[in-house]
């Protein structure tokens, strides 16, 4: 895979989000009008059940604007051998566009193999579970689910098609991560911001909505569940559904120098490594991740019992035992060092914390939540 999409190469470039977003009912009916500027031949990527909830939606809306598509099956991981499949597919099939269907590891699955091919990449998030679905950054994962990298295409998605009656169906887990995965930015953000050298007025545009964003989290993020609940489109839902899917991906492009992920994804990154944590939603590992975040850095414990406070309105313990994970001191050591290992954490301000304070930290967070 020969280009740079490097971390480096990424922050020379502004960016703020995907070129066109839309979310709404109805939004099928004008898929002709909103693919005609990328031409008549698709690949679309996605797992059974993402297509699945899509199937009687998007495909007859292609056939209809007499766009011809090829399919492929995803499956497993957001890993390079999957990125080859699709992109094997694609040199086959010759596509103008991808277009990538389902959660995180499908969508960052096409995204790559769309930067690789050198065509447009839509997506069409079935989940709001991460922002993956307008981010310009790429998760890659061993084909068992071991986190290697992050990788950088030079734009976000082209457009980003979503149907909110499709993502108030999806299971109600998915929304809640996403919830969690979004608030991240605020916390990571707040931490990593006075410690960078390199940060601009981008920088501050990025923490400024990141405060907006978890303020209103705090606010609508009960309420909104409780609509996935009974079933009901209401302000709330989409308001954090487009926190989830958009607002989360622009405070990151605009912050990718100084208002970046850190110790809370790369906590999650760590428990990669941990046997069962592969049935933990993603954004409950973040979840984790900010708890012991706030401990680490010794934030005020007013601030941890909010947190705790969220957490509970939504039925999340954010400890091992509360992810049904086993709490080891060899899961602790591996955890530790893979976090602390990470290209995240080797930055400034982070830099400093050693692996046996972040140990320290997930025993007292477990002794907290016991």
């Amino acid at each position: 895979m020969q280009k740079d999409m490097s971390f480096q190469n990424t922050i020379r470039y502004n960016k703020s989000g995907p070129a066109r977003y839309c979310n709404r009912i109805g939004v099928w009916d004008e898929i002709e009008c909103l693919l005609a500027p990328f031409g008549k031949k698709c690949v679309v990527s996605g797992g059974v059940r993402a297509r699945a909830s899509v199937q009687n939606k998007l495909f007859p809306q292609l056939e209809k604007a007499g766009i011809q598509y090829a399919v492929n099956a995803f499956a497993g991981e957001s890993s390079e051998n999957n990125v080859h499949k699709l992109l094997h597919i694609c040199e086959e099939f010759s596509p103008d566009y991808l277009i990538g269907v389902g959660g995180g590891k499908s969508l960052d699955t096409a995204k790559y193999a769309a930067a690789l091919y050198g065509c447009p990449i839509i997506t069409v998030p079935t989940i709001a579970a991460t922002c993956a679905a307008s981010s310009n950054q790429i998760i890659v994962y061993s084909d068992s689910g071991e986190y290697l990298e992050n990788v950088y295409p030079k734009t976000n998605p082209e457009l980003v098609l979503v149907d909110p009656d499709v993502i108030l169906h999806a299971p109600i887990n998915y929304y809640i991560s996403g919830i969690y995965d979004a608030l991240a930015k605020w916390y990571e953000g707040r931490a990593s911001l006075p410690g960078s050298e390199n940060a601009d007025i981008f920088d501050q545009m990025a923490l400024a909505l990141a405060r907006m964003l978890k303020e209103s989290v705090y606010a609508e993020a009960a309420v909104a569940v409780e609509s996935v609940r009974k079933g009901e489109l209401t302000r709330e839902f989409i308001d954090i559904c487009n926190i989830n899917l958009y607002t989360a991906s622009t405070v990151q492009a605009l912050g990718i120098k100084a208002v970046r992920n850190g110790i809370a994804h790369s906590v999650n990154n760590g428990l990669s490594l941990v046997e069962g944590v592969h049935d933990v939603d993603h954004g409950m590992k973040v979840a984790y991740g900010i708890a012991v975040q706030l401990i680490v850095l010794d934030s005020p414990r007013e601030e941890l019992r909010e947190l705790f406070g969220l957490y509970d309105s939504m039925g999340f313990d954010p400890s091992f035992q509360g992810m049904h994970l086993r709490f080891t001191e060899e899961n602790v050591g591996a955890v530790a060092k893979k976090a602390t290992d990470d290209v995240l954490m080797r930055a400034k301000p982070f830099d400093v914390i050693s692996r046996e304070m972040l140990g320290s930290a997930m025993k007292e967070l477990e002794e907290l939540r016991s």
